[in-house]
């Protein structure tokens, strides 16, 4: 499989291959949670539309080789909003998710950042256990807004990013 190695910030180059990720992600993950129309079409929409410009923030992409591998976007508020964190098939179970959310958290962290937070798809229970390893905690959940469709949303919140951010710089 090989480990994922260079964590880099993401340039507009890398902007069809986060899109293509970030479908794909979806796609796998939400089958059984999301209207399948809304897979096939409104999120192919939706995402070539997000990630036509890098955003304002911290977007770092991990890099296997030539192949991206997974990517991290997180804006640069305090609370910082966690937008989006993908790890391709061919690199998950390698350690890169909390790699890459580390390494942004560190960046955003020299700015003065000190907290985060992130919402999912009620039912995506991979990515609940997931942020709750990482020291995330349930804060809200209810109607998700960015769908016109129902769907739940869960807030998970990290009051501290430094024991994050302290792992990044310790690897």
């Amino acid at each position: 499989m090989g480990h994922p190695g260079l964590i880099r910030s993401a340039t507009p180059a890398d902007l069809p291959a986060i899109a293509a990720l970030h479908l794909q992600s979806w796609r796998a993950t939400y089958a059984e949670l999301l209207p399948a129309d809304y897979l096939n079409d409104g999120a192919r929409a939706q995402l070539a539309e997000k990630w036509a410009v890098l955003p304002e923030g911290t977007t770092l992409v991990a890099m296997q080789g030539n192949r991206l591998a997974g990517f991290v976007s997180v804006d640069a508020a305090n609370p910082a909003y966690v937008d989006a964190l993908h790890v391709a098939d061919f690199a998950q179970g390698a350690g890169l998710g909390p790699r890459l959310l580390g390494a942004a958290f560190a960046r955003i962290a020299k700015n003065g950042v000190s907290s985060a937070y992130l919402y999912i798809v009620a039912g995506n229970d991979g990515a609940r256990r997931f942020y709750e390893r990482l020291g995330a905690v349930e804060t809200w959940r209810g109607p998700d807004p960015d769908y016109d469709f129902p769907s739940t949303a869960i807030r998970f919140d990290w009051a501290d990013i430094s024991a994050l951010v302290r792992a990044d710089e310790a690897s």
